[in-house]
């Protein structure tokens, strides 16, 4: 937090951050919508068979066309949609909350890997993946590497106050996590975990920070507030 602000620039700011904080913690709506989809289902759905994306697999079938993985989401516009919404949170989290950061280069790229991340999702609701794979897979890609990698800076901007500690470490280990299981998924190591369990390993450290940041950051602000 930049402490060279006026008392009256201090409280906006606070309450800046306060809003931002709370527009992240929405982001578990991401995994409700999840929850909600995949219970729509009238096949059967695999957390380490499928993809995230199945679930807003606009049409029942073979998919990818060829295989043997059966994909039916009779709800996929909800899970679609969460997509979109998770983009808009991720952009306007980060316009209101940037100033609990620690000011500098460091927290300048990080929120700028992190802010690519937010359109990367907006893209994957928009073309889901069997109606447009090109900008789908950008937009998934832009959550695995862009988010992942943003959420690691951050971390490290957060680390060299040394006030922040535990959410530095928290931060850089999530990034390292995604980025590891991103590279995993790609060069098709899946460890185990199948497929889709592994691009959930590489998919969900970004939204769990969101939450985990923003409940944080709430507190903060709040504080701060009073």
């Amino acid at each position: 937090m930049d402490n060279r602000t006026t008392p009256t620039s201090s409280i906006d700011s606070a309450r800046a951050i306060r809003r931002g904080a709370i527009v992240w913690v929405l982001a578990i709506q991401f995994f409700i919508a999840q929850i909600i989809v995949q219970a729509a289902w009238t096949t059967p759905f695999s957390l380490t068979a499928n993809y995230i994306s199945d679930l807003g697999n606009t049409t029942c079938g073979p998919y990818p066309l060829g295989s043997n993985m059966y994909v039916c989401s009779p709800w996929h516009a909800l899970m679609n949609a969460s997509f979109i919404v998770q983009g808009v949170i991720i952009l306007v989290g980060i316009v209101l909350i940037y100033r609990a950061f620690p000011a500098g280069r460091t927290r300048t790229i990080g929120l700028v890997l992190l802010a690519l991340a937010g359109p990367g999702s907006i893209l994957v609701g928009l073309f889901p993946e069997n109606v447009s794979s090109t900008p789908h897979t950008i937009g998934a890609a832009a959550h695995f590497v862009s988010g992942n990698l943003g959420i690691a800076v951050l971390g490290i901007a957060l680390a060299a106050t040394r006030r922040q500690t535990p959410l530095a470490i928290f931060s850089i280990s999530s990034g390292s996590v995604g980025l590891l299981a991103t590279a995993l998924f790609i060069s098709g190591n899946y460890l185990g975990t199948g497929i889709g369990g592994m691009e959930r390993i590489a998919a969900y450290p970004l939204p769990l920070w969101l939450i985990v940041i923003g409940g944080a950051m709430l507190k903060y602000a709040t504080q701060r507030e009073r």
